[in-house]
């Protein structure tokens, strides 16, 4: 995987005329640049939401433009079909989104350069993982708000399943390992939310790509059964190490919810290894 010594991202973002090319660029240094002091978001074509709003009308800014709208006005607010059971619940869509974005850590970029191939997808995020990690804040409460929205609006709507999604399940393991949380967008995206099987929430008007760190709010998505214990095996891990260096450390609350999860990855690895109850107390003595 490309580290940030080897994988460079410049921007260069004009006041062009109108119809003009946003310059993001995104490619491959060849050499093992130090970066010096901390890196900053424009080091890397990031745009925050403020500068998306003053991009000049092209197609790449109106792309921008549209996932800022959808964030802004649609995963950051309550919804009622979110949670039909519970009315009163005026979580958003995302709950994580309204702080991020109050923090000023949300940050939207897109590449330029061709985007052929699911492949070319896997390596653009690639590299955006790790600025992620070496964006400011890197320790303290305001670091899990970080999130970077790679928006590709050069993916067609039919193929963002293919590009966006087999992404996803391909990489979002890996990216869990490390304490990531990766968001798969686009308009014919199924999968439907926590509260309501019938609720679309990842369904956005650009196929997109989201990063951030894992939060104390991801046991939402990290414990639930997958029907392969393995993988929830995977999920629950993944989740019970990331809390465990989060720094400044869970609340007690989330601390006891761990320790629950503990219990829930003895019941499925044994589900895993197919012990059978009789056996699952130990060696005989």
């Amino acid at each position: 995987m490309p580290t940030i010594s080897s994988f460079w991202v410049s921007a260069r973002m004009r006041r062009a005329p109108s119809g003009a090319r946003i310059d993001l660029v995104i490619g491959t240094s060849g050499k093992d640049d130090k970066m010096s002091g901390s890196p900053a978001p424009e080091d890397f074509g990031l745009l925050t939401p403020a500068e998306v709003d003053e991009l000049p009308p092209n197609s790449d800014a109106d792309a921008l433009k549209s996932m800022l709208r959808w964030v802004k006005d649609f995963v950051a607010q309550p919804h009622p079909e979110r949670d039909p059971e519970n009315p009163n619940d005026r979580a958003a869509v995302c709950p994580f989104m309204p702080g991020s974005l109050a923090k000023g850590l949300t940050w939207f970029t897109l590449p330029n350069e061709p985007v052929r191939s699911p492949e070319d997808v896997m390596r653009i995020v690639d590299a955006y993982r790790d600025v992620l990690k070496e964006l400011p804040p890197t320790r303290g409460r305001d670091a899990r708000f970080k999130t970077i929205i790679i928006v590709f609006p050069m993916v067609d709507a039919s193929a963002a399943p293919a590009f966006i999604d087999d992404v996803h399940e391909r990489v979002a393991g890996e990216y869990r390992s490390d304490a990531l949380m990766l968001g798969e967008f686009h308009s014919r995206n199924q999968k439907h939310g926590s509260h309501n099987p019938n609720f679309f929430g990842l369904q956005s008007p650009v196929p997109a790509m989201a990063l951030r760190l894992m939060v104390a709010l991801d046991y939402l998505f990290l414990t639930k059964r997958t029907g392969d214990p393995l993988k929830d095996l995977e999920n629950l891990l993944a989740y019970t190490k990331a809390m465990a260096r989060m720094d400044p450390p869970p609340s007690k609350k989330i601390q006891e919810m761990i320790d629950f999860f503990w219990d829930d990855l003895k019941l499925i690895l044994k589900r895993a290894m197919e012990v059978p109850p009789d056996a699952q107390e130990g060696p005989p003595e």
